[in-house]
């Protein structure tokens, strides 16, 4: 270890000429090792990294003494040197997972061992760091020559604005004739002179709790559930024109940490959300982060992520195979086979009784009548025995009365109580492929769906058409659907709750589902803001506010016309003789006509029986109708 520092200790002849074995003093050792003591006292670090540039070779006593001086101050404290020749093959965020101080010793934003350190921290930005600047020859005489003055101020900010660039957030800089200098971020990144007045309580402070009205950019498009707008308040008392479930987390997030939100929707030339293209430019650094959260489906390696919102299945969404209206009870009440079953026990019924009947001669009509009775329950069977047409067609008025009776109220009144059995539903990739259902879906959702071949066949992918997000979002209306859509578990409990109010649902989930995957937030590389959203999450999901927001997003966007409930009141109603008028005009004509054939009857009989009576010359009294019909 001691001729492995020895080679790296601090020397600058390549680039700050020396003259003869004279060596130039450009740190205070014992200064900067009282601070680095300080901090630790403070912080208890486990690990010290040193990013040492290869432009400092300063094989000289002042830098040997600062490095024995250092293993002097931690004698116990685990040790990584890293220089360019001597870096590390995997990023350090795979070992170190204790407090851990970072110092990187360099000579501009330009130096070689600046994008090192950035490249191995990657994911890990917000360790606590110290950078040493060397600075340059013509900016040392800062205290009595202005250019010089304007050069070593220049080379500070410099060094901030790629620090702030790279989100290195817990750092400060120290750099020649002990000058200590911290970057304010909030509202915009300023540079705060500490020299001769610090303190380690002020180094790494947490800026983020107060942004202090930072400006956060985003585009806000139309995205139902998660961000839609509108031109108007919801309510009086919250002027808010952003609604939707990430919408609200997003706001709450900016009023936790006193930031502002800027729109830039009007620069965004297209109409429709891009999650693919926003996601570029995040990792680009034209936006930190997003208003729109997404379903970590689309893998963007180039861009981190909060912490997760939810957790998210992408599943496939179907019409429901209702059963059948209400009004089809009566000829649904028994199926086909029990129609039969029915019919041939009557004819059973009817052969029994005409075999076994021991009236002389015997009637099969009479026969077929009892059996009809033996099934509605009808009136006594003693009737049938009366060998009058009259009395037999009423008869057969009487059982058909019976059973259309029986059949309309039976069903009627039952269908609200019990349940016909459930309709088989499309559930699998087979159902899919039987039903010929055709399924919208986006690119990187067949994507992976066609990298599982034994999962999702290739008779199943054939009925898969690939629609950009606008056209999904123009297709999929749970009330007009007739194809499958892909559709993510958070938007499918919103949609849901537009089918509570309808008696039978309109769609279903299936078990196709791919996932699960997290829904996040879209971050640039070791944002400034990941440990503060990071806690604001947490704490919004423990409140369930995230449960709240969902319920208020679906009565927003009703009260903002942006979906439709349909209201359906059909409850239950007490029969009326309404319901049974056909019945009763058939009962009725029913019974003009047996009175009509009866008089007829009564006419012909009469007729009849005065020609065959003999003539008598008495005069008698007429009797009236209604007697003669009596002693009949």
């Amino acid at each position: 270890m001691d001729n492995r520092a020895a080679e790296l200790i601090l020397r600058e002849r390549n680039i700050f000429p020396t003259n003869g074995s004279d060596n130039i003093t450009l740190l205070n050792n014992m200064f900067v090792l009282e601070m680095f003591y300080r901090i630790t006292q403070l912080y208890h670090f486990k690990n010290f990294i040193f990013y040492i540039s290869e432009r400092l070779d300063l094989n000289n006593k002042d830098s040997q003494e600062f490095f024995h001086n250092f293993w002097t101050y931690f004698p116990m404290a685990p040790n990584l040197i890293i220089t360019r020749e001597h870096h590390l093959g995997i990023p350090m965020m795979q070992f170190i997972s204790t407090p851990s101080l970072v110092m990187v010793f360099t000579t501009g934003k330009d130096d070689p061992i600046m994008e090192l350190a950035s490249h191995n921290q990657q994911g890990i930005h917000w360790l606590k760091t110290i950078f040493v600047l060397f600075p340059s020859l013509q900016s040392r005489d800062f205290e009595t020559n202005p250019e010089s003055l304007a050069q070593f101020t220049a080379e500070i900010k410099d060094v901030y604005d790629w620090v702030w660039r790279k989100q290195f957030i817990n750092t400060f800089l120290i750099t020649i004739k002990d000058n200590v200098f911290i970057l304010d971020p909030y509202p915009t990144p300023s540079i705060v002179n500490k020299t001769g007045v610090w303190q380690a309580e002020e180094f790494f402070h947490k800026y983020a709790k107060n942004m202090k009205g930072y400006l956060v950019r985003t585009p806000i498009l139309y995205d139902m559930p998660r961000v839609f707008k509108s031109d108007r308040p919801t309510n009086r008392y919250e002027k808010n024109f952003i609604h939707g479930t990430s919408g609200n987390l997003f706001l709450g997030f900016l009023e936790f940490v006193n930031a502002t939100l800027m729109d830039t929707s009007a620069n965004v030339t297209a109409d429709y959300l891009n999650m693919t293209n926003l996601l570029d430019l995040v990792s680009q650094g034209v936006y930190e982060t997003l208003i729109h959260s997404f379903t970590e489906i689309t893998t963007k390696f180039v861009v981190s992520y909060s912490y997760p919102i939810g957790i998210n299945d992408c599943c496939i969404m179907v019409p429901y195979r209702n059963q059948s209206p209400a009004d089809q009870y009566m000829h649904e009440a028994l199926q086909e086979n029990v129609w039969v079953l029915i019919s041939l026990f009557t004819l059973y019924i009817t052969v029994a009784i005409y075999l076994c009947s021991p009236l002389r001669p015997r009637d099969l009509s009479a026969a077929f009548l009892q059996s009809i009775c033996t099934l509605t329950y009808s009136v006594p069977t003693f009737i049938i025995r009366t060998p009058t047409l009259r009395m037999r067609y009423l008869y057969i008025l009487l059982a058909i009365w019976g059973i259309v009776t029986s059949n309309l109220y039976i069903s009627r009144m039952t269908s609200y109580f019990t349940t016909a059995p459930p309709v088989r539903q499309i559930n699998t990739v087979q159902d899919v492929v039987e039903a010929n259902l055709r399924i919208k879906m986006l690119a990187i959702e067949y994507e992976r769906m066609a990298k599982s071949p034994l999962q999702y066949p290739e008779s199943y992918l054939n009925q898969v058409d690939l629609v950009d997000k606008h056209m999904l979002d123009l297709h999929r209306d749970p009330f007009n659907t007739s194809f499958g859509y892909t559709v993510s578990s958070d938007r499918w409990r919103f949609l849901n709750l537009q089918q509570l109010h309808l008696r039978k649902p309109i769609f279903r989930l299936t078990e196709i589902c791919e996932g699960p995957f997290y829904h996040v937030f879209p971050l640039h590389k070791d944002s400034h803001m990941r440990s503060v959203m990071t806690e604001y999450i947490m704490i919004a999901q423990q409140a369930g506010l995230m449960n709240h927001w969902e319920r208020e997003t679906f009565w927003e966007a009703v009260h903002l016309h942006r979906i439709h409930v349909h209201l359906f009141d059909d409850e239950p109603m007490a029969l009326s003789l309404d319901f049974f008028s056909s019945l009763l005009r058939t009962w009725t004509l029913g019974l003009i006509l047996a009175g009509l054939a009866f008089a007829a009857e009564m006419k012909w009989h009469e007729h009849v029986t005065f020609k065959r009576r003999p003539v008598i010359r008495i005069t008698r009294k007429p009797r009236s109708f209604l007697r003669r019909f009596m002693k009949l």
